[in-house]
């Protein structure tokens, strides 16, 4: 059975970005610094992620933060 993707509020996603600033920044590689800025332009502006954006943000806090 395929899983629905269930996107996250934009306070989480932005949660997310604040703990990757604070906790890891050091850590991007220059795509993921570039893709998480890209990512905090969109959510500033009140858009929602696109489930890859979402599956990526996710991996990239998961990775570097814990």
């Amino acid at each position: 059975m395929a899983r629905l993707w269930e996107p996250q509020s934009i306070e989480v996603y932005q949660s997310w970005l604040d703990t990757i600033y604070d906790e890891a920044s050091d850590k991007l590689t220059s795509w993921e610094t570039d893709f998480i800025e890209n990512i905090g332009g969109r959510l500033a502006f009140g858009n929602n992620l696109t489930e890859r954006q979402a599956e990526i943000l996710e991996r990239i806090y998961t990775e570097k933060t814990t």
